[in-house]
């Protein structure tokens, strides 16, 4: 059976089960994407837990609350996250990590990061005119723009946004020091570290649909229970 022949059956198989969803349920196609996406990724995630149970050696993923690294007590926040990145292997505790840290990420800002997101080539007389001449070289030719916006009124609009007072310098020591989309803010550098070392102790990419989902299992919620009464 070659390839084709193969992708025709699977549609075919596809398109059987959707008709017979619709018929029982009295749904729409729409309706069945949603359930088979729902399906689908149900099983990635069960197949994905058979992975940390065999690494971890244990039975279900909801003991992983009981593995947690053993924490001096004195430590500051910062120390324990450090001291957790180095010496974690529980998928729980880097995942949180994870989560966290895009969370700051998000919410960073300083000059660095804004002069990132807005600045966009301008002429190259604007970098003669402020900066250093005999460094030119040692720029990325892509901040220059013969028909650029200028400098000062960049700056200026980065300011009236943010508010972060910052000064034509402030740019020119920008673009001497990064090559133009290839700036990473400490807490971004800090999730690709986390992204790694998740990969490193799990063997697959971290992902927040399954962190949610370890979050969850591992989230005690004890249930409260009530007698009957007659109203």
């Amino acid at each position: 059976m070659n390839i084709q022949t193969a992708a025709v059956k699977e549609q075919s198989k596809v398109r059987k089960n959707m008709e017979r969803y619709i018929q029982v349920t009295g749904k729409s196609e729409a309706d069945y994407n949603a359930w088979a996406t729902q399906i689908g990724r149900q099983m990635h995630i069960n197949t994905l837990d058979k992975l940390i149970c065999a690494k971890m050696n244990i039975y279900s993923i909801s003991h992983l609350s009981y593995l947690s690294t053993e924490i001096n007590e004195y430590m500051t926040p910062d120390l324990v996250d450090v001291y957790l990145f180095e010496n974690s292997i529980n998928p729980l505790e880097i995942g949180k990590m994870w989560k966290d840290a895009k969370l700051d990420a998000m919410a960073w800002m300083d000059k660095n990061s804004v002069i990132d997101e807005f600045l966009i080539p301008f002429p190259k007389a604007d970098f003669e005119r402020w900066g250093d001449k005999n460094v030119l070289g040692d720029v990325s030719k892509s901040w220059f723009s013969k028909s650029g916006l200028n400098l000062d009124t960049q700056v200026q609009e980065m300011n009236t946004v943010t508010g972060l007072g910052i000064e034509i310098e402030d740019v020119i020591e920008f673009v001497k020091t990064y090559r133009r989309n290839s700036y990473v803010s400490p807490p971004a550098q800090k999730v690709k570290a986390l992204e790694e070392r998740w990969r490193a102790l799990t063997s697959f990419a971290v992902k927040d649909y399954y962190i949610d989902h370890l979050i969850k299992a591992n989230s005690y919620q004890p249930t409260i229970e009530t007698n009957d009464v007659p109203f």
